[in-house]
């Protein structure tokens, strides 16, 4: 597959782009600070510098034309507003739609829509969680092709692959970045992920039991 990772260069992106590059995948990555250039050129992906925000839909557009899929990593930074999710993901599933790409696999939040409440958040994770529920609205509303990923708070480690993943809601525990990246890369090979959303946390199953567990 040739495969659009937006937000390629990001600590969960970077790993996305290893994984599909490893399995064989065409990748291109868009990035927004052109000093992250090297990050991707250097795990095999073509690297083009978009801005979620401020670059032309068209460019977005051009970019996927001719793509198989379409990876959305990004997320806003320390920082920023939580709002980039939302008009990043709106934009992108325009140039999706607009460049004929069929699939797009989103990744998201656990239990942004599967009712998690927030009242009890403190106003950054409330305006989190709205934002990341805006965007899942918008993109199961689309013409795409769609997967949501909604896994639990990232961390840092390194592979496991040993994962929870489920169609329903489930506690709240962490994923390491790799192994999201991992399961990322099954739910895009798999077409019957289209249409669902999944949550994902640390497990005790393999991800290819897992998956075949999830959409039993």
């Amino acid at each position: 597959m040739r495969v659009i990772v937006i937000g390629g260069s990001g600590r969960t992106g970077l790993l996305i782009v290893e994984k599909l590059v490893a399995a064989g995948h065409s990748v291109v990555a868009t990035i927004r600070n052109p000093k992250r250039m090297a990050e991707t050129v250097k795990r095999g992906a073509e690297t083009i510098v978009l801005d979620l925000d401020k670059s032309p839909l068209s460019d977005f557009t051009t970019t996927m034309k001719g793509a198989d899929a379409v990876v959305f990593a990004a997320g806003s930074a320390a920082g920023e507003s939580s709002a980039l999710d939302r008009i990043g993901t709106r934009r992108t599933v325009h140039a999706a739609e607009n460049a004929g790409v069929k699939r797009y696999l989103s990744i998201s939040a656990i239990g942004a829509s599967t009712g998690l409440s927030i009242r009890s958040m403190d106003d950054e994770m409330k305006d989190y969680y709205k934002q990341k529920r805006a965007a899942a609205k918008f993109i199961t509303s689309s013409s795409l092709e769609w997967t949501i990923l909604e896994p639990g708070e990232l961390t840092d480690g390194g592979d496991t692959g040993k994962v929870l993943l489920s169609q329903q809601a489930i506690n709240e525990e962490s994923i390491s970045r790799a192994d999201v990246a991992a399961v990322t890369l099954a739910l895009l090979e798999e077409p019957k992920t289209a249409g669902k959303v999944f949550q994902l946390t640390r497990g005790t199953q393999t991800i290819a039991a897992a998956l075949k567990a999830a959409l039993s």
